[in-house]
């Protein structure tokens, strides 16, 4: 009967963790691939490399959340 109550806890553990992941402070830096997919599809640049240049630096994907500015 322990480990039932073990096996129950643990799985409940997980579950509340993965859920955690999902809908807790790890949620900020996620993204919708699906979602992003259907905007250059939108802007005709989805497939490929011959789409029109203006789209794709208006999808933001010239930029990189890591590039650094400076304002001097």
């Amino acid at each position: 009967m322990v480990l039932v109550f073990i096996i129950v806890g643990l799985l409940f553990f997980i579950m509340g963790y993965g859920l955690w992941l999902t809908v807790g402070p790890g949620k900020v830096d996620l993204r919708d691939p699906i979602d992003e997919h259907a905007k250059m599809h939108e802007l005709g640049i989805a497939h490929g490399h011959g789409g029109n240049k203006d789209a794709y630096a208006m999808s933001g994907k010239l930029t990189h959340k890591h590039d650094a500015t400076t304002n001097t």
